[in-house]
């Protein structure tokens, strides 16, 4: 047994514009706090990078110091043919190593080489407890001695869990040839570290207290933009709305007199595709086609469109004209363009016998096979100046025997159970009745959204 269907209340406009409030706080404090993120992120990032180059500058300082210093102790080797005498270079690389720690770190390995890479002198830093560790690293990092001459190179590199700068320094003679180069890792100290993580910390601290105290600020201003925007663009959405109802109303005035039609047929295609689980912009498209699926006969002749008997072939021909003359209308309008479906569609058969361009099958719109199912039954079930009203179960009988030909067969397995409740429940209904429904049940399909409003003010701000 059919439970008998009760009309919800009707609310005073299309659009709820309490959904608004109830989620606009919500989702503007979300694109704040990402925004918040966002910004704390790259701040952190930049100050990565900007340490990152400030303890490479001031390593590198430090190793050139270091490496000019020995070049001029070594400056009398480093004039000699191969580099002198390798004892004595080992000698002055002891002494240098000796007395090169610095605040930032320890020199741990160094490699003095002649321009052809082989090795002529090397020390270890006896203090740090990894040296296989460097051994790894410079099997397979060792920087090539250049074919020509160059500046020195460096790279801030990580060996286990600490940063070290590798670096090769040219070492010049008398001349200002390079006569040897000086490769060397040199430890950034725990402390230097410790310090580095406690500024970034800090910044990050103060950045993100920047970006939410200036968020603070912006909220109110934004929320007050926003409000203004979606207030502005509900307006438009209801008077877009209102334009459908009047050109609705005024193509079934000119029909029949009786203008319910529009409703009915409108109410009947969004109950059949919410029991579809149609889309929100597919229930807008399939509404709104519903609602103007005959505005077309604004261009057909009275004497056509109200004739009580049956029309002639050039009649026929000239009544179905309304489906171009409903394109013709609805594709001036952007807003119109997804009810095109069903206005140029609402005519085509299953079996592609219909009118007016002879889809058949999947090739009808989803939009234009539902309406075709709530349009027919309307027909079938209301008077007409032609015709009286069939039984409902002579219209069910009817349409159940053209699915397959007028109808795709789901769609009327799927209006079937639903479709005695409708009929109950609308059926000889005064227009004004049906108008409240179509706005209280309506509306939640229509501009209300506030995350799909600011999506589709992002979409155009993109375009």
């Amino acid at each position: 047994m059919t439970q008998q269907y009760v009309p919800e209340q009707p609310h005073l406009t299309w659009t709820d514009r309490a959904l608004f409030a109830r989620s606009v706080h919500r989702l503007l404090f979300k694109r704040l706090l990402g925004m918040t993120l966002a910004a704390c992120l790259l701040t952190v990032c930049g100050f990565y990078l900007m340490e990152r180059a400030r303890f490479t500058a001031a390593l590198r300082d430090g190793v050139i110091y270091d490496a000019v210093r020995f070049q001029t102790l070594a400056a009398q080797e480093l004039n000699a043919p191969g580099l002198g005498d390798h004892r004595r270079l080992q000698g002055i690389l002891d002494d240098t190593l000796c007395s090169s720690r610095q605040q930032l770190g320890t020199v741990t390995l160094i490699l003095i080489m002649d321009t052809q890479g082989r090795v002529a002198a090397k020390l270890r830093d006896p203090a740090f407890h990894s040296p296989w560790a460097l051994d790894d690293y410079l099997a397979t990092s060792r920087y090539n001695v250049p074919a020509e001459s160059s500046g020195l190179q460096n790279e801030l590199t990580t060996i286990g869990t600490r940063p070290f700068l590798h670096i090769l320094v040219p070492l010049v003679d008398a001349t200002g040839d390079v006569a040897a180069y000086c490769e060397c890792l040199f430890a950034v100290s725990e402390t230097v570290i410790r310090d580095a993580n406690q500024r970034m910390i800090l910044t990050l601290i103060l950045a993100v207290s920047l970006v939410l105290s200036t968020s603070g600020m912006l909220y109110p201003v934004l929320l007050r933009l926003l409000r203004q925007m979606h207030a502005t663009s509900l307006d438009l959405m209801e008077a877009n709305l209102e334009t459908l109802n009047v050109l609705g109303r005024a193509s079934a005035k000119r029909d029949s007199d009786v203008d319910a039609h529009s409703y009915r047929v409108t109410i009947y295609a969004a109950r059949l595709g919410e029991r579809m689980g149609l889309d929100r912009q597919a229930m807008r498209s399939l509404i709104k086609g519903a609602f103007l699926h005959d505005v077309g006969k604004i261009g057909v002749r009275d004497a056509v469109l109200r004739k009580p008997g049956p029309l002639t072939p050039e009649e026929v021909e000239e009544m179905r004209q309304h489906v171009q003359h409903g394109r013709d209308i609805a594709i001036r309008a952007h807003w119109l363009n997804d009810a095109m479906e069903v206005i140029g569609g609402h005519h085509e058969r299953y079996d592609g016998t219909g009118y007016d361009q002879g889809l058949k099958g999947q090739n009808i719109p989803l939009a234009a096979r539902t309406f075709a199912v709530a349009d027919v039954f309307d027909a079938l079930t209301s008077s007409r100046p032609y015709k009286p009203a069939l039984q409902f179960e002579v219209a069910i009988w009817m349409m159940e025997k053209e699915s397959g030909k007028h109808f795709d067969p789901a769609i009327v397995y799927a209006f079937a159970p639903i479709a005695r409740e409708l009929h109950e429940a609308y059926s000889g209904r005064p227009t004004e009745e049906l108008d409240a429904w179509l706005r209280a049940n309506c509306a939640r399909y229509f501009g209300s959204d506030i995350e799909e409003w600011l999506a589709s003010l992002d979409a155009r701000l993109l375009r």
